[in-house]
């Protein structure tokens, strides 16, 4: 389902949370949907629903399950939005969703060459923020989100300057004294930014990351391990 996402909230978790979360990702959500640098508005929705239905994908289950996610062919379950999006985009989303920790730089340099570096990094980017979003809700018990509406416009389909090649599977800003994790989507930096806004609120709080005590409900030293652990589940690359 497709539509405005102002009057959803959390409240419905009867779960007592701050609420800067529910704005922050009401916002990042909404702006998730609008015409992108190098995805339509349509097309970011529909990868958002695609990252979606790949949680019930048979294809998806299946390479999961295999020695290789190569060894097993087929076709993904689309999302009724997904028809707007190449069978490589709809592979890229499903695999980014399903089975992150297997991403080779092989498998991501034929989805590069397919889609075009840029566009994969957008589509990347769109999948890693939806699955904070859900995730959250999804351990709150709630339900997901609709869809957001799609936005209008054409992607201007600009390349940063500052960017190349620093040994990553795909290009990152050139900046030095970024940490390689916030490099990660900077070939694409407004959708980046969408991004950054749900890591501060769910986990660095900007420049509050330097201070090695926090003032919040949870001490620095519990944070850390959660984000350990999770990162340890999800077979984080970093």
């Amino acid at each position: 389902m497709t539509g405005a996402t102002t009057d959803w909230t959390y409240a419905d978790s009867g779960v007592a949370i701050d609420p800067a979360f529910g704005d922050v990702h009401g916002d990042a959500w909404r702006r998730l949907g609008e015409c992108g640098t190098w995805w339509t508005g349509a097309e970011r929705v529909a990868i958002l629903a695609e990252a979606r239905a790949a949680a019930g994908c048979e294809l998806c289950r299946e390479q999961k399950a295999a020695v290789s996610p190569n060894a097993v062919r087929g076709d993904h379950s689309r999302s009724p939005e997904g028809s707007v999006l190449s069978n490589d985009a709809v592979e890229a989303a499903h695999r980014i969703s399903s089975d992150p920790g297997r991403l080779a730089r092989g498998w991501v340099g034929s989805m590069c060459e397919a889609l075009g570096e840029e566009p994969y990094v957008e589509l990347a980017a769109i999948v890693a923020t939806r699955y904070a979003i859900d995730g959250f809700a999804l351990a709150l018990g709630t339900a997901l989100r609709p869809l957001p509406a799609a936005g209008h416009g054409e992607p201007s389909r600009v390349r940063p300057d500052d960017v190349g090649d620093v040994g990553a599977f795909v290009s990152q800003s050139l900046d030095k004294t970024l940490a390689n994790v916030s490099r990660a989507a900077s070939l694409v930096p407004d959708t980046a930014d969408i991004w950054r806004g749900v890591v501060k609120q769910q986990y660095s709080r900007g420049p509050e990351f330097a201070q090695l005590v926090w003032d919040r409900p949870l001490q620095r030293p519990q944070v850390e391990l959660i984000a350990a652990t999770v990162s340890k589940m999800n077979e984080c690359f970093y």
